[in-house]
């Protein structure tokens, strides 16, 4: 089967935003999953098997990929921002927690302060991964478009993600402009201070992860709840498959009783 083929083979869901996702009126709590740079929300396909009933897995569907493979992905995170505002403002009949891997990191802390501006409910608590805290981000605005990914890029994600020799180059053909985009998202973010966030978070790292330890316990600073962090084994992409030691992080954090206002 093509690339094209396996991405697109389900029809959309009725809200585009969210995809392998069920609803569970008898869950406690939603975790919305925010996916990497270029990644989809089938990286979280497995996560409502392993949290059980009393969480109900909500993974975001940015557009252009996947589901919304047709849809034009956005370059600016402000816009990104404000449609997942949209997404939770949808779903806040419950509470909610949040967790973003590597650019999702980056986006759920914004959306975060996006629902505090709002007036809105926050997180129950905030979970980040493989991502430099915000603050110590060096500012980095777009200066013209981002360079096109070449065939030792391709050959480079094949590996990552143990995709068949030859599909890594088919499948950035298909999701070269949703990297572009993601990567316009990312560079042209610049940090504006403000308050703390009351939430707990919690923020993780591959052992042989890119980004170092010491950028992660960055995210202490971001807010005056509770701080965890764990590294867990593996690289940026320690989230393939199913990180049971992950989940099991997250499930013991979400059975906790909420610690913040």
């Amino acid at each position: 089967m093509s690339v094209a083929a396996s991405l697109t083979e389900s029809a959309p869901p009725a809200e585009p935003w969210l995809a392998f996702h069920a609803p569970r009126p008898q869950a406690r709590l939603r975790l919305f999953c925010l996916p990497h740079a270029g990644g989809g929300a089938s990286l979280f396909r497995t996560w409502q098997a392993e949290l059980g009933p009393d969480i109900e897995v909500c993974p975001v569907q940015l557009p252009g990929r996947e589901s919304r493979l047709s849809e034009p992905p956005l370059r600016d995170g402000r816009a990104v921002v404000a449609a997942l505002a949209d997404v939770v403002a949808r779903h806040a009949d419950r509470p909610f927690a949040l967790f973003g891997h590597s650019m999702g990191a980056l986006l759920a802390f914004e959306l975060t302060r996006a629902l505090r501006a709002r007036g809105l409910p926050g997180p129950e608590h905030l979970f980040v991964a493989s991502y430099r805290a915000p603050h110590t981000l060096a500012a980095s605005p777009m200066k013209g478009p981002t360079r096109a990914i070449d065939a030792s890029e391709a050959r480079r994600r094949e590996a990552a993600l143990a995709l068949p020799p030859g599909m890594g180059e088919e499948l950035l053909s298909l999701v070269q402009d949703v990297l572009l985009a993601d990567t316009a998202v990312c560079e042209g973010y610049t940090f504006t201070p403000g308050p703390p966030l009351t939430c707990p978070l919690s923020a993780f790292r591959g052992i042989e992860d890119y980004v170092p330890d010491d950028a992660i316990q960055a995210w202490r600073a971001l807010s005056s709840g509770p701080f965890t962090s764990r590294t867990f084994l593996g690289d940026h992409f320690f989230l393939r498959g199913t990180p049971r030691g992950l989940l099991q992080a997250l499930r013991r954090a979400l059975a906790a009783p909420p610690s913040h206002p």
